[in-house]
């Protein structure tokens, strides 16, 4: 009895998985559905804005080429300057914590 109530739960569930996608169409055999592109633009034309825009500084270059760190000069200030800075600014209100 136990068996037949599970048999007919998992026959229910496919079933009903079956009949979830009996109001798709899928003549064409495509899926998704393509949304129509309406441009009037050409591709050469839109390469064109987009290298414009790139260089003119309204979008973001996205080159993934490596660009090497620059160095950076060594420091003249010690490790006890530093921290009597850091003390000396949290005394007088200098130094924000958390924000």
């Amino acid at each position: 009895m136990k068996n037949a109530n599970r048999l007919a739960l998992a026959a229910v569930v496919a079933l009903s998985a079956v009949a979830a996608q009996a109001g798709q169409n899928f003549e064409d055999g495509s899926w998704p559905p393509e949304a129509p592109a309406t441009s009037t633009l050409t591709r050469a034309e839109v390469v064109a804005d987009l290298q414009a825009a790139q260089q003119n500084g309204s979008m973001p270059n996205y080159d993934f080429t490596y660009v090497s760190p620059q160095k950076q000069q060594a420091t003249v200030v010690t490790r006890e300057q530093v921290k009597a800075e850091t003390l000396a600014a949290m005394k007088n209100g200098g130094l924000s914590l958390g924000s």
